[in-house]
Parts: structure tokens; sequence; C-alpha cells
């Protein structure tokens, strides 16, 4: 994730991609809430943010969420100084905090099935093991590639760019993604983005799943609760040749001369996707399996996508239509939903897009700041109608349309309702 909020597609562009993307496959487990029992739906427990703070730890703000999401970018000042770096542990300490400040917090984890970033120690120790050298992609042998082999006197014949990685700053590169000093510590290898080799087979996926994803620094920890999984596939012959712009086919995120550089066929790239896709299913399962969650299994989130629904004037009938039915996509799987803010700090459409909220909700929902990535701006105030707020529980499954425009739901404190024609909005008081 990192700065995807800031990255190089529009926002509707990926969008579409994604709805391109599913179109063509469909190895995702379904959409489903997460397997926590059944829900209280109270507000302290909906909210959610994912945490990118490059200078520290969050204290009690992070304790504030209802799932509070460790970004890799998080206390990035202090761990690419480590020797070696130390992100995954820093990860941990921050889990460690929230859980400290509110035990009823769901805390996820950053992780990544596309690249293998040896800033985290339980990739970084297979990268620097050549009996492991088979989990990775490797550049193609011939030289003259568009991302430099070498770095700092450390050379690899594993595939890897700088796309989103620490360096040491220079004249050509100031400001880095994350500033080391002298010499950056990725181990044995150079630093930069690797890539998992999706056709490796069982080897590969039983340490994604028993390792990486269920060890200590993932749901065998019981200071976490769930994944945010970065990243995707995409392939021209799977998904088809206008879709894949992120920015080309291949893995996402990654230098675009990738598949030059590795000596990839079309053919390898559909066989690296369609594993990639076998090993998303069989982690996700084992997730579930263990009493955790993951942001993919959210409604519109299968590409780690980020993006919430902002209910506006302009779309209020076309989500409130899709949610107050009984095919309602979010009473089986969690809505994401997001608050619009201006450049004053304040919330100009608060009232009207919580009633949406409140209307569309099922078992499981979540809102937060209303961007791409809700990163909540530590500066940013905190809403006593989300935050401090309770409005008990719906009486209703779902919300109605009583008139044209007009969507109205029971709860047991009041009814909620929201007019798209007018955009006005009554909400119970609450508790």
């Amino acid at each position: 994730y990192g700065q995807r909020c800031v990255g190089t597609m529009n926002q509707s562009n990926r969008i579409w991609i994604l709805l391109l993307f599913l179109y063509c496959t469909s190895a995702f487990l379904p959409q489903q809430n997460p397997p926590w029992g059944s829900s209280d739906y109270t507000m302290k427990s909906s909210t959610i943010i994912i945490m990118i703070d490059f200078s520290g730890f969050l204290t009690e703000f992070s304790a504030k969420f209802g799932i509070a999401t460790i970004d890799w970018s998080m206390a990035k000042d202090a761990w690419v100084l480590s020797r070696p770096m130390d992100c995954e542990e820093l990860m941990m300490e921050q889990a460690r905090i929230t859980k400290h400040l509110n035990p009823d917090s769901n805390v996820f984890v950053y992780k990544n099935l596309v690249k293998a970033l040896p800033w985290l120690t339980s990739v970084r120790e297979k990268l620097d093991d050549p009996s492991y050298s088979g989990f990775f992609l490797k550049f193609n042998g011939k030289g003259n590639y568009h991302v430099p082999p070498c770095t700092m006197g450390k050379c690899s014949d594993l595939y890897h760019d700088q796309e989103q990685t620490p360096q040491v700053p220079s004249p050509h590169n100031p400001h880095p993604d994350g500033a080391c000093y002298e010499t950056c510590d990725c181990g044995k290898n150079p630093c930069g983005e690797y890539l998992w080799d999706h056709r490796n087979g069982t080897m590969l996926t039983k340490f994604l799943v028993e390792e990486y994803i269920l060890g200590e620094t993932g749901l065998g920890n019981p200071l976490v609760d769930g994944m945010f999984i970065d990243d995707f596939w995409c392939s021209d012959i799977i998904n088809g040749s206008n879709t894949c712009k992120d920015p080309v086919q291949g893995p996402s995120e990654i230098d675009k001369y990738s598949q030059i550089d590795m000596g990839l066929s079309d053919k390898d790239i559909e066989d690296l996707t369609y594993g990639w896709l076998k090993n998303m299913e069989v982690v996700q399962e084992a997730i579930i399996q263990a009493k955790g969650y993951t942001w993919s299994l959210m409604e519109n989130q299968q590409n780690a996508n980020a993006m919430p629904y902002i209910v506006n004037s302009t779309n209020c009938n076309t989500l409130l239509r899709r949610g107050c039915s009984a095919s309602s996509p979010w009473i089986d799987s969690p809505l994401l939903s997001g608050l619009s803010a201006d450049k004053n700090k304040t919330f100009p459409y608060l009232k009207q897009q919580l009633a949406a909220f409140l209307l569309m909700r099922g078992p499981y929902a979540y809102i937060g700041y209303g961007v791409w990535g809700l990163g909540w701006p530590t500066d940013q105030p905190f809403p006593p109608e989300v935050f401090e707020t309770e409005y008990g529980k719906p009486i209703e499954p779902y919300c109605r349309e009583t008139q044209p425009g007009l969507y109205v739901r029971k709860w047991d404190t009041g009814e909620v309702s929201l007019n798209c024609n007018t955009w006005q909005e009554v909400i119970p008081d609450g508790i």
C-alpha cells in the first residue's frame, strides 16, 4: 500500500480495472462478513483506518478505531535505519500499543502476496537463503535491464525494482521512499521490490500460509486480528488487452518494463496470474479458518482497492437503492463507507453520510475518512456523532424506499431517513 493514495492511476480507472478483473477471474472466496460471531452494531466497532505515519507510532489516536490497519510504511523513518531493517517488528509494536489502549480494537497488519519485500524479516530470511530462490522471479540473465540489479555493492539475479524502496538520498533522488544513511540494510541482497513466483507450487504456498500469514507476525500472534493483502497480478490473456494498466500487465505497481527484464512471455504472465489467484484463495481460506479477516473479503475490495463508498447528492439514489433491498451486498459482507472532509477540516455532509451508513449497513460495516486509502489525518477532528454516539440496533434487516428518493429504516432508538432529492436526513439522538 504505502503511497498508493498518490499513485499514478486515476481512481476511476483503477475501479474499472477492478470490475473487469473480477468479471474475468473468480478464484477469490465469496465476499463475506468476519467470522467473529454476532455483531453488536456499535459505532465504536464500526470505524476504520489504515495507519500511515512515517515519523513514528500512533498511540491514543490508533485506539479510536474499530479496525486499525497498520501499513508497512508505519514508522518508516525508524525502521529504515535498523540493520537489518525491522519493519515487521515495528508493525507488531504498533499492534501492541493499539491493543493495550483498546483491547476491543481489531488490529490488521500489512501483507503482500505479489511483492516480496525484504524489509519484512520473514521475507528477507527466504531471500537471503539460496535454497529458497525458487520462491522468487528472476532477471532474464541478458543484462541491460531497465532497473539496476546491483545497489551499493550488492547484486542479485532475483528481479527487483526500486519503485517504493528505501534508499540513501542522492542528488538524483534527494527524497527517496525512506531515507537511509550511508547504506540501506535489507540483508544480503539489494533493497528493492522482489516478486513471488506463484508457479512454484506447494512449497511456496505452504510458506505463505503457515509462516507468512499464520505465523508470529500474522494471525499466530494474539495481537493480530486480520490482514490488508496488497497488490495483484493482471494478465492480458485473462483480463483483456485494455484492462491491465497498473501500469501494464503483470504485477501491479512495479516497473513497467518488468516483463521484458524478466523475459516473461504472455503465457508466463497468465500462469503467474492464475497461480496468484489460487494462492490468494488458499490464504483467504486459512485466514477465515483462523478466525481472522482480510480486506479482500469486503465488497469491492478484492484487489486492495482501499476506496470507500462516499455518498453524495449525485450518487445517493443509486447507492441507497442498491442497499435498500433484500439482495443488498452489504447484508452478507461489510459496507466500507467514507466521510467527506473539506479544506477547513470539517465534514460538510456528516449527517447525510452517517444517515446513509445507518440505512445501508449490515451486521458488519465500517466508516472512515473519505479518501482512497482511508488514512485519517492526525490533525483531523473526530466527529462525536461517529466516535462518541451509539444508535442501538436496526429493527428492520434493510432500509426501504417509501417514496421516490426517500429511504427509511427503523432502529430501536428511532427512525433513520435520508431524502436524496432534498439531501435532508433524520437521525435519532442516539445513546
